[in-house]
């Protein structure tokens, strides 16, 4: 049966249209063969599954619009964990105006932008007993306390579906939830529904658009429908620029957290040290490199969630550290950027790498492992697909129908519906050419590319954590090796307002409060500085960027 299915899928013209300029509506519609429709005011695929409202129907006619245009008001220059609790904390609000506030505006917007793909029904029940529990002296113990949340669409809430975005899981409805989304329910959160993503995480196929699942249809980017909002946490970073809740969670197996968040801008995440945040109950990508992460407004909230996350407690003193910090650019005018806010960095010293060509051959190790062992990423990706896919699932048999891949790919192919872009990770998946001793020696072979990379930066530097300059993930890869990265945006001018994202990478595992703390310092020097115009500094910090290893090409999943 199974290969049958493979046949049928290489019998059938591709989808993948190359050099495609009529922008992404014109992309869509050929690529789902019509059943795709996306204008500047339509969005709608044909076989995706609308958002059920019917158990707030009556409390959003009910709900007044000067509560929402209050809250509004009150969350549109704050809009961080901390002013939404105080908020409820002082009264100011109700944890149930929020959520309807929330709902209101996901009600407004996602007909059009896709961003969540399915409600909490019991979402105005638990923010009621949240606002019950207002004079109750533990609230100062709960840290997320009326915060709400959305979960991307592959990890577990109970009551709702697990599907990852397809057809084939959407059968049962959750009993429990994954551990991670017990820690935010324990600390006063209430969960307001599942986000979109590219369907299984963008491991199901090469050939559909960042965004896109059969079950929630296109997420669209919030500022232009022609750009990329990437993936595959397309919706989680999505709703955070349309305000739709206030913090979400995300998943990434290589770029997928880091990569929406860039893309979408003003979005804070980090890709934690492996292993750190629970991983269970999420359905998986590859168990070696998959890892949960927040996208919030700020990176103070960002560290909020990962202490919670990984259960360290909040210090007053923890900003007291000397940086050193070495950093890498892929823009001119981002260069020019940072090295303008060093003089406003505490504790931080900026070591200029782009001069160092010596650097260019581990960088280009760590971007392109393939060329020492032999091995692709995707033959390495597939690989992870076909041992881990079926292990969540036959250790989730009561939750779901099927419990391997050849079971998926054949009910896909009776339901080709919905599988407009094809299914050709999965099929490549269970024809993976490579053995585990392959496997291991790509990721040997990556590790220890980006072991000598970093050995260099701290015999050489004396560095404790790098900076890349740029809007590109550069060091994606290092997913393999389970360190932290994490990123921000800064804002310039030339001469117009112009945005730039910066991303610190870890040199070890267990730097992400390194890292944090280094973008903590950045994004408060960003608003110190004020209007910067990188025209009047370029001559002062004229340098030449390392471009050549930047010309890779990276997975993002």
């Amino acid at each position: 049966m199974a290969e049958d299915a493979i046949k049928e899928e290489e019998q059938q013209e591709s989808p993948f249209i190359e050099n495609e300029s009529e922008g992404l509506e014109t992309a869509c519609y050929r690529k789902c063969r019509g059943l795709f429709c996306l204008t500047a005011t339509e969005n709608h695929f044909e076989h995706e599954i609308p958002l059920d409202y019917s158990p707030f129907l009556d409390s959003l006619a009910a709900y007044p619009s000067k509560t929402y245009e209050r809250i509004e008001s009150l969350l549109k220059l704050d809009h961080s964990i901390d002013r939404v609790k105080n908020l409820i904390k002082n009264k100011h609000i109700t944890c149930v105006d929020l959520v309807l506030f929330y709902l209101k505006r996901v009600q407004m917007t996602n007909d059009y932008y896709k961003v969540v793909i399915e409600l909490n029904p019991h979402l105005l029940t638990e923010a009621k007993l949240l606002d019950a529990e207002l004079n109750d002296n533990n609230i100062e113990k709960k840290a997320l306390f009326g915060c709400v949340a959305a979960i991307k669409g592959n990890i577990s809430i109970r009551d709702m579906y697990n599907d990852a975005g397809a057809h084939v899981l959407h059968q049962k409805k959750m009993k429990y939830d994954a551990p991670i989304v017990k820690k935010l329910r324990e600390q006063g959160c209430v969960i307001l529904g599942r986000t979109n993503l590219s369907e299984w995480a963008y491991a199901f196929t090469q050939d559909a658009p960042s965004g896109f699942s059969a079950v929630g249809g296109q997420c669209i980017h919030p500022d232009d429908m022609h750009e990329d909002v990437s993936g595959s946490s397309s919706g989680s970073a999505a709703g955070i620029k349309l305000n739709l809740f206030t913090f979400s969670l995300g998943t990434e197996t290589q770029g997928s957290l880091l990569s929406p968040a860039i893309n979408v801008r003003n979005v804070c995440t980090l890709k934690p040290t492996l292993g750190t945040w629970s991983g269970e109950d999420i359905i998986p990508v590859n168990y070696d490199q998959d890892c949960c992460g927040p996208m919030t407004r700020t990176i103070k909230d960002v560290e909020l969630l990962h202490r919670i996350a990984v259960g360290i407690p909040n210090t007053s003193d923890s900003d007291s550290r000397s940086l050193r910090v070495g950093y890498l650019g892929q823009s001119q005018d981002g260069n020019v950027l940072v090295q303008t806010l060093s003089p406003l960095l505490p504790l931080t010293t900026l070591v200029n790498l782009n001069s160092d060509m010596a650097l260019a051959e581990p960088i280009a190790a760590v971007l392109n492992p393939a060329s020492k062992c032999n091995t692709s990423f995707l033959d390495f990706l597939c690989y992870g697909l076909a041992r881990d896919i079926p292990l969540y699932l036959s250790s989730h048999s009561s939750d779901y129908c099927h419990q391997t891949l050849q079971s998926i790919i054949q009910w896909n192919c009776s339901h080709s519906e919905y599988i407009p872009y094809g299914q050709s990770l999965f099929i490549r998946a269970i024809e993976s050419p490579i053995t585990q001793d392959t496997y291991n020696t790509y990721k040997q072979t990556l590790q220890q590319a980006y072991e000598s990379f970093t050995s260099y930066l701290k015999s050489t530097y004396a560095l404790d954590c790098l900076l890349t300059i740029g809007d590109n993930d550069l060091l994606t890869g290092t997913t393999v090796c389970g360190i932290p990265r994490a990123n921000l945006t800064l804002d310039y001018y030339n001469p117009d307002h112009k945005q730039i994202n910066v991303v610190a990478v870890g040199l070890s595992v267990n730097d992400d409060l390194l890292l944090l703390r280094l973008l903590q310092r950045l994004e408060k020097a960003n608003l110190q500085a004020g209007k910067i115009d990188t025209r009047t500094s370029f001559q002062k910090y004229l340098q030449q960027p390392i471009r050549s290893v930047y010309q890779n090409g990276c997975s993002i999943l």
